[in-house]
């Protein structure tokens, strides 16, 4: 009978793999948490413009940055003290845009794609968008009333022809003061023009009226327009869009994506001015920090009729004027003759003051009146 084979023992190295395999992915897990953490660093947070009125202050913000699609949290601290804020993106409802078009005659050649490129925008805009449509040709007036909805805004730029001179500041004045009952920041002015400037403001002084508004302008216009446009819109939180010379067709939908972009840091204006905000926003893939500074109001701004530069000016040419006819007045008096003196014994008149007449001889100094006690 034979005797049972004996039962090989495993090699101790066999033994061993499964602990070691353990511990490789053991080490993998903590390596990879290691190299995602759970706080990611904040990211800096673009603040484009900041816009106060009626109480309301609005921070334009730069969200493209972030890939998230989920919703947009926003946290206000001024003093550390935490504010009651929103977050709410400029494209979408609640949005009032008033469409600038150069309409004269010296723009004739760019204004069939700049009539195209406002039907784009405004039908890609949010269905309850109010938007009313503003030849630059003079005289600037509105086409259109205040219009809801796409169809009607498009039959009007439809129908527009080239004519006349531009009236650029003019039409962007008048564009500006369009639906005063909108939320700061939820008025937009889109000018598509071919104009190198307004006409006659600074980009500065333009850019204040804007944001004085409460209005964020954004220009589409030709690459040699583009300094002074670039200057004006970036402050309000809006831009350029330089759309070349012949115009670019696809240079002019960046308009509306740039704008998907953008949000409204909606709060309270602070009751003393100027005054710093820290502001956070949650974004789902980002957390972007940043700071701003809400001006006190009129601060370098401008007004419209009468600014505090030419009344300043007014005040100081008129004391001038008061100082030199003094001045005049008094060489002439120096320059003035005096009159002789009299015969001896009389009494000489100072210029300037009544002489006191002389009693004649053997009359009462007093006439006297009949009636009287001592008559």
């Amino acid at each position: 009978m034979s005797s049972p084979s004996r039962r090989r023992p495993e090699p101790r190295r066999r033994a061993g793999r499964r602990p070691r395999a353990a511990l490789a992915a053991l080490i993998a897990a903590f390596l990879i948490a290691g190299a995602a953490p759970a706080d990611a660093a904040p990211v800096p947070l673009p603040v484009t413009g900041v816009l106060s009125g009626g109480g309301e202050t609005a921070l334009v913000v730069d969200l493209g940055a972030s890939n998230g699609k989920g919703k947009r949290t926003v946290q206000v601290t001024l003093d550390g003290t935490p504010q009651r804020a929103d977050i709410v993106p400029v494209m979408s409802d609640g949005l009032a845009v008033s469409i600038v078009v150069d309409a004269s005659t010296a723009g004739a050649s760019t204004l069939p794609a700049w009539l195209s490129a406002a039907a784009r925008f405004i039908l890609e805009a949010p269905g309850s968008t109010q938007a009313v449509v503003i030849p630059d040709r003079f005289p600037a007036a509105p086409a259109t009333a205040p219009l809801r909805g796409p169809s009607q805004v498009v039959g009007a730029l439809t129908g527009m022809r080239a004519a006349g001179e531009r009236d650029t500041e003019a039409a962007l004045t008048m564009a500006r003061g369009q639906f005063p009952r909108a939320e700061t920041g939820r008025r937009v002015v889109v000018m598509y023009t071919s104009a190198t400037d307004a006409g006659g403001a600074k980009a500065a002084e333009l850019a204040q009226d804007f944001r004085a508004a409460g209005t964020i302008l954004v220009v589409v216009g030709t690459a040699a327009a583009s300094e002074f446009w670039s200057a004006a819109a970036a402050a309000t939180g809006g831009f350029f869009a330089p759309a070349g010379e012949p115009v670019v067709v696809p240079a002019l939908d960046q308009v509306e994506s740039t704008l998907r972009d953008r949000y409204l840091v909606c709060f309270a204006t602070p009751p003393s001015l100027p005054a710093r905000v820290d502001v956070r926003i949650d974004t789902g893939d980002l957390t972007l920090t940043g700071q701003a500074i809400v001006p006190a109001p009129g601060r370098g701004g401008r007004r419209e009729g009468v600014t505090p530069t030419i009344l300043g000016t007014m005040l100081v040419a008129a004391g001038l004027a008061t100082v030199v006819a003094i001045i005049v007045l008094l060489i002439a008096r120096a320059r003035r003759p005096r009159p002789e003196a009299g015969p001896p014994g009389l009494t000489s008149v100072f210029v300037g003051r009544a002489g006191v007449p002389q009693t004649a001889r053997g009359r009462a100094a007093v006439p006297r009146e009949h009636g009287t006690p001592w008559s």
